[in-house]
């Protein structure tokens, strides 16, 4: 079957369905079946009026905010923890023209997730993050870097601006 004719099939079937009122986005050709509904509609001198009258609401006094509670500790923790899927993985990128240089691995024993991470700064230095992850601790992280920044000097002693990532 060539396309013409996958194309001719797909337009042919489209006009199909509408002309033959299946089309199920279309209002049905009879109209709507609803019931009348069991509340009268507003009429008369005061049409927004509502058929059933709210009792009036009484104005409350402000009170004052309660104290803070001191923390409490829960009594038992009823969190109920599945493991999960041990994995490990590393990747790196080292793109000259860019300037992008960044490393990550991760190893984890389906309970708890460790791994570092590192990435190239502008100013020289590498950005260090070695983490550790677990359900009960969540993610705790210790960034370092390693290097000195160095910061390349323009006309006059100042920071030249045409330096750091090309994209």
């Amino acid at each position: 079957m060539t396309h013409k004719d996958c194309l001719l099939v797909c337009v042919a079937n489209a006009f199909g369905d509408i002309g033959a009122g299946r089309n199920q986005y279309l209002p049905p050709e009879k109209g709507y079946n609803y019931d009348k509904p069991n509340l009268p509609f507003p009429s008369g001198q005061n049409p927004t009026q509502v058929p059933f009258p709210r009792p009036p609401v009484q104005p409350q006094q402000p009170r004052p905010p309660a104290p803070p509670r001191p923390y409490q500790p829960p009594a038992e923790d009823h969190h109920h923890h599945e493991p999960g899927m041990p994995f490990e993985f590393s990747y790196a990128v080292n793109d000259v023209p860019t300037q992008n240089d960044y490393s990550h691995k991760a190893v984890s024993d389906g309970d708890v997730t460790r791994g570092e991470y590192r990435v190239a700064m502008p100013d020289g230095r590498v950005q260090v993050v070695r983490y550790t992850a677990d359900w009960k601790n969540g993610y705790n992280a210790e960034v370092t870097y390693e290097g000195t920044p160095t910061y390349p000097s323009g006309p006059y002693g100042q920071a030249s601006n045409d330096q750091g990532y090309r994209y």
